[in-house]
C-alpha cells in the first residue's frame, strides 16, 4: 500500500519517503477529482451536496458541521458570489437558507431554487429579525427553528432527500 524511498540527504544520513503506491495514486485522483471545483459538469444535481447562505459566517459553519455529521457535504457561496449563481454552480440538492439572508430569503430565489429540484428550508432563531411564516406557507417552504435538540436537528439533516444515482 505504501512506498518508501530511500534518500540520500547533505549529511549523509537517509531519509524515508512515504508515498502511495501508484494504483493508489492513481485511483486517489480519480476518486476526488473535481470535489474541489465544485463545478457539475453533466448538469446532474448533486446527491449530497447542500447550499448553506447565512449572513452570519460562524451560524453557517455551525451548520455546515451538522450538515457534514449527517452525511451530506455543506457548501457555500464564494465570497463575492450571489445566491443565484451559487445555486446554478452547485445544484445541490437542498438549500438551507437563514432567514437573515435579504437575497435568499426571497421569492426571486426561493422560485428558482425549487424548479432545479432542491429542497429548500428557512432556518430561524430567536435573533432573526424577520417574520418568515407567511413566505414559508406560500411557497412550501419548512421552517427551521433553531436552538434545536442535536438529535431533531441530525434527523432532520439525514432525512434530507437523497437523488436516485
Amino acid at each position: 500500500m505504501f512506498i518508501s524511498e530511500r534518500r540520500a540527504s547533505r549529511a549523509g544520513t537517509g531519509q524515508y519517503r512515504v508515498g502511495l503506491a501508484p494504483r493508489l495514486r492513481a485511483w486517489s485522483f480519480h476518486r476526488h477529482r473535481g470535489r474541489d471545483a465544485d463545478s457539475n459538469t453533466d448538469g446532474d444535481v448533486n446527491r449530497h451536496d447542500v447550499l448553506i447562505l447565512s449572513t452570519d459566517p460562524l451560524a453557517a459553519a455551525l451548520l455546515g458541521a451538522a450538515v457534514e455529521l449527517a452525511g451530506h457535504v455543506p457548501r457555500f457561496a464564494l465570497p463575492a458570489e450571489g445566491a443565484r449563481t451559487a445555486l446554478r454552480r452547485l445544484r445541490p440538492r437542498a438549500v438551507l437558507i437563514d432567514c437573515d439572508h435579504d437575497e435568499a430569503c426571497s421569492d426571486a430565489f426561493v422560485g428558482p431554487a425549487l424548479m432545479t429540484g432542491a429542497h429548500v428550508h428557512f432556518v430561524r432563531s430567536a435573533r432573526t429579525r424577520r417574520d418568515i411564516g407567511d413566505t414559508a406557507r406560500r411557497l412550501g417552504v419548512r421552517v427551521i427553528d433553531l436552538p434545536m435538540e442535536h438529535g431533531a436537528l441530525a434527523s432532520l439533516l439525514e432525512d434530507l432527500p437523497i437523488s436516485s444515482p
